[in-house]
């Protein structure tokens, strides 16, 4: 239980309630046996006492019998009120547990670089972080009271039957070790069998996440059954796995069982030798068979909490998992915090690759002056993307430095070198939310006198005012009830808002048709005044914008001038500005 082990950490934080909850725990266990121990008592004087009492000592007997039952029911409402209350503490505190991790695991993954989640399906990813600790979450809470309340009490309870008969006592002896043997074998095979079944349920998840984020195109092309029939597989999957897990409980559940009616017998049989031979009297016999009851259920729950555990222990592992990750891109000890930048940006001889013996980048020296706009141009897979991912430090270069202001990015806070950038996607990425959340997502303190500025300078305040609801209008998940030339300038004005002094922009106009392009591109060029941009240029209108321009191909700078000089040499920038002008439809000038 290497996994589950590992949340002790988590449970100190709350030592207190922790404490609280074992004490409640010890009393229900003892005031569990404290009901065993005031049984006999009253079996005592109903097959001993009235049996043989005359007429005038019954009523005293009736009335000692009274008060035993008194002490019986005080007993078992104590035991009641202690279980209550340690169950409420074990779900109180298991739901702090899991509260600290999940909340411990969603700033770790938020702390990961870039490449980790390249390398991961979303969907996933939430399965993790909500179906790994809801099930662990089913499982502590009841699960952590039961730990301790059903050995302590079935100990307690073996104790006292060893006192009641010794001999009797020998065959649960006998019995428990060989259920917690069984129980420990099968519970192994459950959690493997768990493990796959959270694993499957995480790639249903993320086909899930997938199918919704694609409904458009699904719709389009018609997938809908591929798709039933994707979901249905992947659900009999899971099924199958669970099923496994079913299979391993029932087993469990079948032979406790079986040895449970085997020492029921086996203690009925000697039970009755005993009490022929004289060594034993029916009311010790009979709160021997209540008290084996007990400690018989007592050893079953156990049974039930481990091969629960078994189950929570592969979601643990699962969960803490991504807790071992290691960010690729840390800051620095001596990482600094900038109060100011100028803008100037320079690559010096950077060699950069995603896989080993593929690089993307080599050898590559780059200067951008500040406020100087340049645009980088060049084929599919040319590196223009991964140039802009390294001005940000979004990965770092394995050879070679990426310089502000003259001063190494490495040796740069990443929230303190970022909270200086603006970036204007392809892809225009909103939250679900209101416009206005979306807007103020790059300064939360904004006021809403500073989200209308930048809202009118990004060209975007007339569509959002003719809105019923304004800048309160909901965008829908991704933006979808916006266009995407209203989802662009909604960007822009975000960007706006951060008032960055190095802007990129990737691809930002490409996607929109040319009435929408034209919009976009005035408040583009409000954004670009003053500021260092890096423009990943597909329209030729921001192409012809620019101070300058990098034609990239095959990881290097290969041609760079204005416009009318590039065009004048013939060479990569020439033909890819004549087939862009065939693409777009677009007509020199």
């Amino acid at each position: 239980m290497k996994g589950l082990w590992t949340l002790r950490r988590y449970a100190k934080r709350y030592w207190k309630g922790l404490l609280l909850a074992l004490l409640l725990m010890a009393s229900s266990a003892s005031l569990n046996i404290g009901v065993i121990a005031k049984i006999q008592p009253v079996f005592k004087g109903l097959f001993e006492t009235l049996p043989s009492a005359d007429a005038a000592t019954r009523d005293l007997a009736l009335s000692g019998m009274l008060a035993n039952l008194t002490i019986l029911l005080a007993a078992v409402l104590g035991a009641a009120l202690a279980q209550a209350g340690s169950l409420f503490m074990g779900d109180w505190l298991s739901q702090k547990v899991l509260l600290a991790l999940r909340s411990d695991v969603f700033h770790h993954l938020q702390s990961l670089s870039l490449r980790f989640y390249e390398n991961r399906r979303a969907g996933e990813l939430v399965a993790r972080l909500n179906n790994d600790t809801t099930v662990l979450q089913s499982i502590l809470g009841a699960g952590l009271t039961e730990l301790v309340v059903a050995p302590l009490t079935a100990i307690g309870v073996i104790g006292y039957m060893a006192y009641l008969d010794w001999r009797l006592t020998l065959v649960m002896v006998v019995i428990g070790p060989a259920v917690a043997l069984l129980t420990q074998q099968l519970g192994v095979r459950l959690r493997r069998y768990s493990h796959q079944v959270q694993s499957q349920l995480a790639d249903l998840t993320a086909n899930v996440d997938e199918s919704f984020s694609l409904i458009r195109v699904i719709k389009i092309f018609g997938l809908e059954r591929p798709m039933k029939q994707r979901f249905d597989e992947d659900a009999s999957e899971v099924l199958r796995a669970e099923m496994r897990g079913s299979r391993m409980r029932a087993l469990n559940a079948a032979v406790v069982g079986l040895f449970t009616g085997v020492a029921l017998c086996a203690v009925l049989f000697l039970g009755a030798y005993e009490i022929i031979s004289g060594r034993l009297k029916p009311d010790t016999m009979t709160t021997f068979i209540i008290a084996m009851g007990m400690a018989g259920n007592e050893i079953n729950r156990l049974a039930r909490v481990i091969m629960a555990l078994s189950r929570g222990e592969a979601s643990a592992l699962r969960t803490l998992e991504l807790l071992d990750e290691v960010p690729e891109i840390q800051d620095q000890p001596n990482a600094i915090a900038l109060t100011e930048m100028q803008g100037d940006v320079r690559f010096e001889g950077v060699t950069f690759a995603y896989e080993p013996d593929r690089p993307v980048l080599s050898q590559m020296d780059l200067h951008l002056a500040p406020g100087e706009k340049v645009a980088l141009v060049g084929p599919s897979g040319a590196g223009k993307t991964t140039i802009a991912g390294l001005v940000p430090r979004l990965y770092d270069p394995q050879a070679g430095r990426v310089l502000i202001d003259g001063r190494d990015v490495r040796d740069i806070q990443q929230d303190s070198l970022r909270s200086f950038m603006g970036f204007v996607p392809q892809e225009t990425l909103l939250f679900a939310g209101t416009i206005r959340e979306n807007i103020a997502f790059a300064r939360p303190a904004a006021t809403a006198a500073d989200i209308r500025e930048v809202a009118l300078t990004a060209n975007a305040a007339d569509f959002i005012e003719a809105l019923p609801e304004g800048y309160d209008t909901q965008v829908g998940e991704r933006g979808v009830k916006l266009s995407g030339g209203q989802q662009q300038r909604i960007a822009i004005a975000r960007a706006l808002l951060r008032n960055p002094r190095i802007l990129i922009l990737d691809e930002a106009t490409s996607s929109l048709d040319q009435a929408s392009e034209q919009v976009v591109h005035q408040a583009l060029h409000t954004l670009l005044q003053g500021r260092t941009a890096l423009i990943i240029a597909h329209r030729l209108s921001t192409i012809r914008d620019a101070d300058r321009i990098l034609v990239v191909n095959n990881g290097r700078i290969v041609e760079e001038g204005k416009h009318d000089d590039l065009m004048a040499q013939g060479g990569l920038y020439w033909n890819l500005y004549q087939s862009r002008l065939t693409q777009d439809g677009e007509e020199p000038t």
